[in-house]
């Protein structure tokens, strides 16, 4: 039990670094005026899919905690979006930027618990649609409370996109599907082999132990 314990804070806290080490560099944000495209789903995916809800519920705060650092300009990536915002509404903008990457791990979580199974094949393709759900959650609920949220400043966030209020909704749709389609795929080609190859390896580890006692 303590090694289980163990070996959970040492992963979670290895996802943590690397999500601020994505998130704080351009690696982890490409960016594609006036948003950018983001591989920080994938420290959460796999987080979460390998070691639960809390773990994946830790390193999502960070992946919020990167955007929020971008809006304040304190990386090596910062976001002319997240300050024009912040100018705006402190309050929020800090729910645009934790509310979607908090409810990332909740529907991979339960996407994956409800698909899952004993086959390999199963476990993979329950691995796949979580990563996918994950991701396209991130960008749906991203946009959608970036829209409904600054509402009341709709004339002035649209003009800031290029739109007009009338054009900004189909604005916002097509940036999801331009951004958020590509890295859902890319979550799951990665994530699928990624958290195959560690289960893989954390299956090889127990049975090593398990003969030795």
């Amino acid at each position: 039990m303590r090694n289980t314990k163990t070996r959970k804070l040492t992963i979670t806290a290895l996802l943590v670094a690397l999500t601020f080490l994505l998130g704080l560099t351009p690696i982890g944000y490409i960016p594609i005026p006036p948003i950018s495209m983001t591989l920080l789903c994938l420290p959460v995916i796999i987080g979460t899919i390998m070691e639960g809800l809390g773990a994946g519920i830790w390193i999502s705060l960070a992946f919020g905690l990167t955007s929020l650092f971008q809006a304040l300009g304190i990386t090596l990536v910062p976001s002319p979006l997240g300050t024009f915002l912040l100018e705006i509404s402190v309050v929020r903008t800090i729910i645009v930027v934790f509310v979607p990457r908090l409810l990332i791990p909740v529907v991979v979580w339960i996407v994956h618990k409800a698909i899952t199974g004993e086959s390999k094949v199963r476990q993979r393709v329950a691995t796949g649609i979580a990563a996918f759900a994950g991701s396209i959650t991130n960008t749906i609920l991203f946009l959608g409370a970036l829209y409904l949220l600054f509402l009341p400043e709709l004339e002035t966030l649209a003009a800031a996109f290029g739109a007009t209020p009338e054009t900004f909704g189909g604005v916002l749709v097509g940036i999801g599907a331009i951004n958020g389609l590509p890295e859902a795929a890319v979550a799951v080609l990665l994530c699928v082999p990624i958290i195959w190859a560690l289960s893989r390896s954390r299956n090889k580890g127990k049975k090593i132990t398990t003969t030795e006692s």
